[in-house]
């Protein structure tokens, strides 16, 4: 058992490599945050640590998903990584939402790196807050308020579609339009609703094809067995250059699940599924010409049981989820700016693959382009990855649990800002985290046997500033919660 201690007082940095800083700053590195900033409500006792808080989303109809960053927040000292050598902790003002199943760990807060994720199930008006300290006890809080809506009010009338494949319709609103004996898809609509009735199977009907929709929901209605669909397509095709957006994909059993193009804000929300891919066919609609494409943006994977994820994607979020037995990898990426994957339950990667693997497209730092031919080559930047689970106990037929470093020796592919933090993993592996980047943060993970891990991996065709530092075993910083 890999054992630390958590102190406030001191700080411990590690360098197991002497080489250069990577050469780029974070100003040089800055994507637009979205909707939200932070309201300018904050604390700040002594003007030391400047707490800033940024969100994907600030309203919209539950189930709403938000990623909150504190990415931007400064310290007096310009010699500190507020990145990695700040604690920060959010607190998402929704008592109700319960613990993880995985972790066992409060929905309501997340302590750690700074970048963090919610899904708001009930309207309401929520405070997320967060504070960010040093390891002097010096602290900054601040805040941004989330106003989730009403489903019902929001898709009241003939807004809301319940489809039947018979004449059940128990629990449909009673102003709902309400298809009966159905034996294919209607036609989707921008703006509305859609409800499965339980325990039914919709297989037949073929794909859902979400394309260049805004605002819509397919679900469930009743407390039966999740709806059986075939599967489930956004965007999938011609890229399009009004892409589909505020997609919520819910409580569905279903075939693969595909956002190949340049979506954003779409959640996958409980239910099953076989497999998703995300931003698979981005580089190829460039390269043909499409020079107004974005990498897809905020997409979320919430407690769904699935078979594994190819993800390239901004503002990725892949939150307490099982996946097991893929034909590959669990969880793959070829390119993440601002991730947050956390309190997963992830085991059984084929031979020689991993739970979770992290690379890059190359090594260009400005990941708020528009997606010109001479950008595609995108280093990976800003991830967190913080209390998985790894391995269920049981021999497992992979030797590493997970890599954060180029694909292979012969690739040029650039990650840093990294955080692997507070994981545990529960199967015996020859290898828990590979690491091969730079500034890149292994802290507070324990296993079941003894913790490995190994560096400089990967880094053999990347210039030198991309190898390290690396920053091993660092001392927490665990701040109270704000506003305490």
């Amino acid at each position: 058992m890999k054992l630390k201690t958590v102190k406030k007082t001191s700080k411990l940095i590690i360098f197991i490599m002497i080489t250069a800083l990577v050469s780029c700053s974070s100003d040089s590195l800055s994507i637009d945050d979205g909707d939200g900033s932070g309201d300018g409500g904050g604390t700040n006792p002594n003007a030391i640590v400047t707490a800033k808080l940024s969100a994907s989303r600030i309203e919209g109809p539950a189930p709403l998903a938000v990623q909150f960053n504190a990415i931007d927040t400064s310290h007096k000292d310009s010699d500190i990584d507020t990145y990695r050598e700040l604690g920060y902790h959010f607190t998402f003002d929704d008592a109700t939402s319960g613990t993880w199943e995985h972790s066992g760990k409060s929905k309501n807060s997340q302590i750690g790196g700074p970048i963090a994720a919610h899904v708001f199930e009930k309207a309401g008006v929520y405070t997320v807050s967060v504070r960010a300290q040093d390891v002097e006890g010096n602290y900054s809080d601040e805040s941004i308020t989330i106003t989730v809506t009403d489903p019902n009010t929001v898709y009241a009338g003939n807004n809301t579609v319940v489809i039947s494949t018979n004449t059940e319709t128990e629990g449909a609103p009673s102003e709902a339009q309400v298809l009966t004996n159905q034996t294919s898809w209607p036609q989707w609509e921008s703006g509305k609703r859609y409800l499965l009735m339980a325990g039914q199977d919709f297989s037949s009907f073929g794909d859902i094809d979400i394309y260049q929709h805004q605002d819509i929901q397919i679900g469930k209605i009743g407390s039966g067995a999740d709806p059986i669909v075939k599967q489930v397509d956004v965007d999938r095709g011609t890229a399009p250059l009004n892409w589909s957006k505020k997609v919520v994909i819910s409580d569905l059993k279903a075939g693969s699940v595909s956002i190949p193009n340049s979506s954003e804000d779409v959640y996958v929300i409980r239910g099953s599924n076989t497999g998703i891919t995300i931003g698979s066919s981005v580089k190829h609609w460039v390269n043909k010409g499409n020079e107004d494409l974005i990498w897809p943006e905020n997409i979320f994977i919430y407690e769904s049981r699935g078979i594994g994820a190819w993800v390239l994607s901004r503002g990725l979020n892949i939150l307490g989820v099982e996946m097991s037995d893929p034909v590959e990898h669990n969880i793959r990426t070829a390119y993440l700016v601002k991730a947050f994957i956390a309190h997963n339950l992830l085991y059984r990667a084929a031979r020689t693959k991993h739970n979770i693997k992290i690379h890059a497209e190359g090594i260009h730092k400005n990941e708020n382009e528009r997606l010109v031919k001479n950008s595609l080559s995108s280093a990976t930047r800003w991830v967190v990855v913080a209390n998985n689970k790894m391995g269920n106990g049981e021999p497992q037929p992979n030797g590493w649990a997970m890599t954060v470093c180029a694909e292979n020796g012969n690739k040029v592919q650039g990650v840093h800002d990294v955080i692997v933090e507070n994981n545990y993993f529960a199967s015996e592996y020859n290898v828990e985290v590979i690491l091969g980047g730079a500034r890149l943060t292994e802290r507070g993970n324990t296993s079941m046997g003894e913790f490995k891990n190994k560096l400089n991996n990967s880094v053999s065709q990347l210039p030198a500033s991309w190898d390290g530092p690396y920053f091993v075993d660092e001392i927490q910083i665990i701040p109270d919660a704000p506003g305490m």
